[in-house]
């Protein structure tokens, strides 16, 4: 993607794009730590002399209700000519603990993407929108240990993972609730011109030469692996972009 001068590129999330994120001016953490972080530094690079901005403003256990709730400050008046959405793990979530039905859960997360991207266009006019697929992946819980991961199991001690303690009837739920969630994600994407991420394939097939958990270590958050295909299907999905 080729950015110039003026542009701003704005990361808007829940814990997967977070990523530990400084709440202060550190250079070394202010962007988090995970995809974003991967992105924003590969088009700094490529594109440090017309010196755009990059700015993360995903929070951790947000859902889309959480975002559009903050739209107006953290999105709309940081003006944005590149806005990249991923959030929908945690409405999925909630709609289990609230005892949503997943249609209920489903309908909650359109409507607030749908009110997330109706006020860019009305505010921001034809910026660039990536919409990332929401995924979540129920994993075994049988062996809880972190041996499956990038890391050595218990480096930072017998933590077990936290789906530890979620149940078959969760599983079943979140997955469910994810599906349609991600379908309305992309109908939304389409309906509003943005461009849309696929994801959940692009982590199925990655899985097929490991394990989930190599990607994905507790079912939502992505492991340094997991980081990398996101950020590689962010960037692959609007490598031939050039802002005017």
């Amino acid at each position: 993607m080729k950015l110039n001068k003026n542009d701003v590129v704005l990361f808007s999330g829940d814990s997967i794009t977070d990523g530990n994120r400084g709440r202060n001016m550190d250079c070394n953490h202010i962007m988090g730590h995970g995809y974003q972080y991967i992105v924003a530094s590969q088009l700094a690079l490529e594109n440090a002399e017309n010196m755009p901005k990059f700015i993360n403003k995903g929070y951790s256990g947000e859902r889309s209700e959480d975002l559009l709730r903050k739209w107006q400050t953290d999105v709309i008046d940081n003006k944005p000519t590149v806005l990249s959405i991923l959030v929908g793990a945690n409405d999925g979530g909630h709609g289990y603990c609230t005892e949503l039905t997943l249609d209920e859960t489903a309908q909650r997360y359109e409507t607030n993407l749908r009110a997330i991207l109706e006020k860019t266009r009305n505010e921001l006019g034809d910026i660039i929108i990536l919409v990332c697929e929401p995924f979540y992946f129920p994993l075994d819980t049988s062996d809880c240990s972190y041996k499956l991961t990038p890391h050595p199991d218990g480096v930072e001690g017998p933590f077990k993972r936290p789906d530890s303690k979620d149940t078959g009837e969760s599983f079943i739920y979140r997955e469910a609730a994810n599906a349609r969630i991600r379908a309305a994600a992309k109908i939304a994407a389409e309906e509003f011109g943005c461009i849309f991420v696929p994801l959940y394939d692009k982590f199925k097939e990655n899985a097929k030469r490991s394990r989930m958990e190599y990607f994905i270590w507790d079912g939502t958050h992505p492991t340094i692996a997991g980081h990398m295909i996101i950020a590689r299907e962010w960037l692959k999905a609007c490598e031939d972009i050039t802002q005017s």
